[in-house]
Parts: C-alpha cells; sequence; structure tokens
C-alpha cells in the first residue's frame, strides 16, 4: 500500500505501530535522551571553557527548535496534524513552532541543515568532556540512547517520510 497515493491517511497502512499516536513512555524516553544529552554538553562545555557554550548553544538550544521543529521535520509529520500527538511533550508547544503545515519533500539545502545539527550535537562538546569522565560517560549514554532509541525504534515506524532519518520509507513505498 503506498501511504503517498492513500492521500497521506495515518489509518491506511495498519502496519504503524505509531499510528495510534505515542504513548507516555515514549515521549518520556525521547525526551529525556535528548534533553540530558543537550544539558550534558552544555554544561561540560561551560565547566572547561564557557566561551565555546554558544555555538553549541545555537545548534542545540536553536538548531532543533527553531529550525528542525519550526521548519524541517515537524511541519511534515501527519502525528501532529491527524491525531494531535507528537514526540514531543506536550504537542501544543510543537503546534504553536510551527506556522504552516508542509508537503513538499526537503530540498538539498533541508538535507544538509539537517545532518550538520544532528552530527554538531553529539561530537562538538567531547572535546570538553574528555577532562571530565563522569560527565562525559553521562553524556554518551544518553547521545546513544537517543539515537539508538530513534534509528532502532522511532525511526523505523516514522510517518514522516521526507525526513533523512526514516527507515520505513522504502517498505511502505514498495507495498
Amino acid at each position: 500500500m503506498n501511504y503517498r497515493k492513500e492521500g497521506g491517511n495515518i489509518n491506511a497502512n495498519n502496519n504503524c505501530s505509531l499510528a495510534e499516536g505515542f504513548s507516555l513512555w515514549e515521549k518520556i524516553y525521547a525526551q529525556f535522551s535528548f534533553i540530558a544529552m543537550g544539558v550534558l554538553g552544555t554544561i561540560g562545555i561551560i565547566i572547561e571553557d564557557w566561551i565555546w557554550v554558544f555555538p553549541y548553544i545555537f545548534i542545540y538550544w536553536y538548531g532543533v527548535p527553531g529550525i528542525i521543529m519550526r521548519h524541517l521535520v515537524c511541519p511534515r509529520c501527519p502525528h501532529l496534524y491527524e491525531y494531535g500527538d507528537c514526540l514531543q511533550a506536550p504537542p501544543i508547544i510543537t503546534k504553536w513552532l510551527i506556522k504552516k503545515r508542509k508537503t513538499n519533500p526537503l530540498s538539498v539545502f533541508e538535507k544538509f541543515l539537517f545532518y550538520l545539527i544532528f552530527i554538531i550535537i553529539p561530537t562538538y562538546p567531547i572535546y570538553w568532556l574528555l577532562l571530565n569522565k563522569l560527565l562525559l560517560i553521562a553524556f554518551l549514554i544518553s547521545a546513544v540512547m537517543w539515537y539508538s532509541g530513534q534509528f532502532l525504534y522511532f525511526c523505523k515506524r516514522c510517518r514522516v517520510y521526507d525526513c533523512p532519518f526514516n527507515r520505513v520509507t522504502l517498505i511502505y513505498l514498495s507495498l
């Protein structure tokens, strides 16, 4: 069944285990691991050389809500528009951030920004965290938790077909 040919109806394919929305546990897991990664990275940089925290703050604390959520992935997510649900807790924040729903695929520049943000977030603070082993271990655990949760769980069930992390597009579009 081709999801796009079904007019974007999220119920068009019963194989999607997230079609009914996200559980509280899924939201807590995704948010806790992602926020922990950002907070630990920020703290680690501030402790060692606070001046270098500004680029990280921009990428993490603006890049995710201001670029990823507002312009790239969330405006294309049918969970938000068809179920009023979102992996972000609470979904009303995401609805407030997004000004207009998008149905067009990500441009090359948008994909570049997407990858840039999600590569910098877990790599930028490591230099400063190397000096504090406890923070480094906690940061790496939270990063592994978030990225493995995305790639091994959420991205395999995602309905945002244009997201570069999506892992089900070929499965659903080829049926």
